[in-house]
This record gives C-alpha cells, sequence and structure tokens, in this order.
C-alpha cells in the first residue's frame, strides 16, 4: 500500500520478486542510493519515484 509516495521495503520486493534480505543488502552497500528510503521508527520504507527514476522506469 503506498501513502505519501512510501512503501515498506518488504513490499518493495515483493513487487520487484526479490527476497527482502537482497534488497537490504543493495540498500547497505549503496547499489540503491539513500535518497530512494526514509526510516520511521524501525520501519524501512522505499521513496516510490526515487526508486522508480533510479530504476529507469
Amino acid at each position: 500500500m503506498e501513502m505519501f509516495g512510501l512503501i515498506k521495503l518488504k513490499d518493495f520486493a515483493k513487487s520487484i520478486n526479490t527476497p527482502e534480505s537482497t534488497v537490504r543488502t543493495w540498500k547497505r552497500r549503496g547499489e540503491i542510493p539513500e535518497k530512494c528510503f526514509k526510516v520511521i521508527g524501525n520501519t524501512v520504507f522505499v521513496r516510490v519515484k526515487e526508486t522508480q527514476a533510479f530504476m529507469g522506469a
């Protein structure tokens, strides 16, 4: 569910058919720019527009 242009990292991983752990590894390694993420409390969200732009979608 997208709200305010954010989706949970686990939902993003599902949408691209990739394990959540792989997306977290990409994030940690900087393979996906930090600007594509937003942390609120203990939850990591993906900024939809920034990620789509990065992925060329």
